[in-house]
């Protein structure tokens, strides 16, 4: 589940669980997106997957 847990003017910022930790994605306000996480290989599992895949579709709100 992707929960928002900051957010200002200039970004947002979700916070996703993941199997071994967390990943925080950032949602600038133009638009970019940017993924940050407690360990790289958590990070590097998690953009093979298709909830990053869903992620970045909800956010940009691509179909």
């Amino acid at each position: 589940m992707l929960e928002l847990i900051a957010e200002n003017q200039e970004v947002r910022i979700y916070r996703y669980n993941t199997v071994g930790g967390w990943i925080n994605v950032y949602q600038f306000k133009n638009g970019e997106l940017a993924f940050g996480a407690g360990k790289a290989s958590i990070l590097n599992r998690f953009e093979k997957t298709h909830v990053y895949d869903r992620v970045c579709k909800v956010l940009t709100h691509k179909k």
